[in-house]
Parts: C-alpha cells; sequence; structure tokens
C-alpha cells in the first residue's frame, strides 16, 4: 500500500501505537506530522520522521484552540490533509467510586474532546477522498470491568467514528472516517499491566483467544490499510485488531 505524495496527520504520535502508525506511514510514503507533548519522545519522533520529510509538533490535544492552530499551519504548509489518524488517548482513571471531575476531566479531555476537535478542526483541511482513522479499543465494544470510564470514552469514540462515516455532506466529499479497536497492546501505557505476571496470564489465558498481547506494529498495519486506497469503499466499519477478543 502506497501513501506517496499523501499529507497524514497522526495525534499522539509520539508513544505505543500513535508512534508506530506515524512511523507505518512513512514507510509507505506519506509525509507525517506527528503531534504530541513536548519532551524527549517528541525529539525522537521528529528525528525519525525527518528524512521522509515528515515532522513532529509538540501540541496539547485537550485544548481546541492548539489542534485549530495546528490544522492551520498544516493547510498553510501543505494546503490539505489527506490522511488524519486521531490515536491520543490515555486510561488513568481511578476506581469508579473513588472518581471525582478532575479525574473525569483528565481522561475525557484527551479520549473524547481531544478527538472531537481534532477532527473538527481538521475537517476544513481534508482533501476530497481523505481517510480518517480514530483508534478505539475493544473496551468500547465489550466493556472494560474496573475501568467504565475509558470503556465509555473509546464507545463514545467507535459511535462517532461510525456516523461520521456515513454523513452525507462527508460521503458527497469522499471523505472515509472508520475505527480501528485494538485489544491488549503492549505499549507505554499499558506497561504496568504487562509488568504484572498475574494480569499477563488473565489476558493471554483467557481474554484473548490468540493467546498472547499485541504489537503496536500490528494495529498501524490496520490503520494503513484504512488510510489507503485499498480501503477506498470502507466507511463508517469499526476493525478490530484484538486476537478475537472482541468475538469470543
Amino acid at each position: 500500500m502506497n501513501l506517496s505524495g499523501k499529507i497524514a496527520l497522526v495525534t499522539g504520535g509520539t508513544s505505543g501505537i500513535g508512534r508506530a502508525t506515524a512511523d507505518r506511514l512513512a514507510q509507505a510514503g506519506a509525509r507525517v506530522i506527528a503531534i504530541g507533548r513536548p519532551g524527549p519522545r517528541l525529539s525522537e519522533v521528529a528525528e525519525a520522521l525527518r528524512g521522509s520529510g515528515g515532522e513532529a509538533l509538540p501540541v496539547d490535544v485537550t485544548d481546541p484552540g492548539a489542534l485549530a492552530q495546528v490544522m492551520s499551519e498544516v493547510q498553510r504548509r501543505h494546503g490539505r490533509l489527506d490522511v488524519l489518524v486521531v490515536s491520543a488517548g490515555v486510561s488513568n482513571a481511578p476506581p469508579i467510586g473513588a472518581l471525582d471531575v478532575a479525574r473525569y476531566d483528565a481522561l475525557m479531555d484527551v479520549n473524547v474532546k481531544g478527538a472531537t476537535f481534532a477532527f473538527v478542526h481538521a475537517l476544513p483541511v481534508l482533501a476530497d477522498g481523505a481517510s480518517v482513522v480514530f483508534i478505539g479499543s475493544v473496551g468500547g465494544r465489550k466493556g472494560q470491568p474496573g475501568d467504565p470510564l475509558y470503556a465509555g470514552s473509546k464507545a463514545f469514540v467507535r459511535a462517532f467514528a461510525r456516523s461520521a462515516g456515513t454523513d452525507p455532506e462527508l460521503l458527497r466529499r469522499r471523505i472515509r472516517v472508520n475505527c480501528v479497536s485494538p485489544g491488549p497492546i503492549e505499549t507505554p501505557l499499558t506497561h504496568e499491566a504487562t509488568s504484572s505476571a498475574a494480569v499477563r496470564a488473565y489476558v493471554e489465558d483467557q481474554l484473548v483467544p490468540m493467546r498472547r498481547w499485541g504489537r503496536p506494529g500490528e494495529v498501524a498495519e490496520a490503520v494503513l490499510f484504512l488510510a489507503s486506497d485499498a480501503a477506498s469503499f470502507t466507511t463508517g466499519a469499526e476493525l478490530t485488531v484484538d486476537g478475537g477478543m472482541a468475538h469470543a
């Protein structure tokens, strides 16, 4: 799948699935703009993307104004956006009985508000025929015991992408919107879980029919498919990358 000449932006592009996706789209020929929090990871991604003409920019996805500004900058520099991957996400809620407004906002401002306004502010910049891919979660389909707020945020992402994918105005512009929903993936976000022998065994022995954790690169391959012309007749879809977990 060839993305030569395409301009792609990946939110949450400095870590985990977002980082793997930014790298994979660049390998396929896209000029990738990865956005994420300032810090060493952002510098590493900037260096990795430089050779393909890409870049990494510090953007707070919880700030709609910052998202609007980066989309305007993309339009100024490149004139359009061909691929948008909405990958930024966190899972940092306490047990539901201990939830307070501040912790609610900390999660929902990234997973829901950030995802929504990345899409909203990208709309004027998206080229006709562009592809948008949201990163959801199997938790948004099956629920996630012990973390209902995260599951609820990803259920929003799934429903939002499915609805946007069949929006008449977007279809008139041939803009496709889809969702990739990973299962348990070994990333910095899941480090605490993957470091626990008990959690690893539970996931591998009871949750995932393929009996292993997934890799970020496996999710990135699914994103590449949906971003490419190979998925030209696919919109409003959810593609699960979860070792069969959603269907067990």
